[in-house]
């Protein structure tokens, strides 16, 4: 027994030691292993490690769109400035126009039997203190007109805020109408 023991063992060592021999094949060219590499310069390393930060900046990105993708629902807004990209403007505070908005008056209106010639006027609207409107017709700073309003919640489709439209409503009416800040309204006058 002793000695099929001690031939188990050398044959163990014989066959460990010609495995590690053809290891150490492999490092007998260790001393020419950097023959033939060229060396970097501090330029291409930089470019190097630039490209590195580049991708783990895009990666960092994609985890951000992802995180706000999660939380803010994904698509896109029903509004197209509110995407998860787009960044949030300020909007500039409204300012009540106290100028007045142009009209082109293309006939002759009458009001309060005074005749008010064709031309360009500047319609200012305005509320009393017992709450009537008046649309006020001024040309230059002269004021040649003043017609009674009725208030309406109508916007007429209109895009802004402040405007004054000329309508056509029958044979002896037009319908003017008025919008501003503070209210819309509409009147009906004879024109000639």
């Amino acid at each position: 027994m002793k000695k099929s023991f001690w031939y188990i063992v050398l044959s163990l060592f014989l066959v460990s030691t010609s495995v590690f021999a053809d290891d150490w094949e492999d490092f007998s060219g260790i001393d020419h292993a950097w023959d033939g590499q060229k060396s970097i310069t501090n330029k291409e390393f930089e470019e190097a490690i630039d490209t590195l930060e580049k991708n783990q900046k895009q990666k960092e990105e994609k985890k951000r769109k992802k995180l706000i993708k999660k939380i803010g629902g994904g698509g896109t807004s029903l509004h197209p400035d509110l995407t998860p990209d787009s960044d949030i403007q300020d909007l500039a505070p409204l300012k009540k126009n106290e100028d007045g908005t142009l009209l082109n008056v293309p006939v002759n209106l009458v009001i309060d039997e005074i005749i008010l010639e064709k031309g360009f006027y500047k319609v200012i609207g305005e509320r009393e203190e017992n709450g009537e409107i008046y649309l006020m017709f001024y040309q230059s700073q002269y004021l040649k007109g003043k017609v009674r309003a009725k208030e309406t919640k109508e916007d007429y489709g209109e895009d802004k805020i402040d405007f004054v439209k000329l309508l056509p409503y029958d044979k002896n009416f037009v319908k003017i109408i008025f919008g501003s800040l503070d209210f819309n309204a509409y009147t009906f006058v004879k024109f000639i």
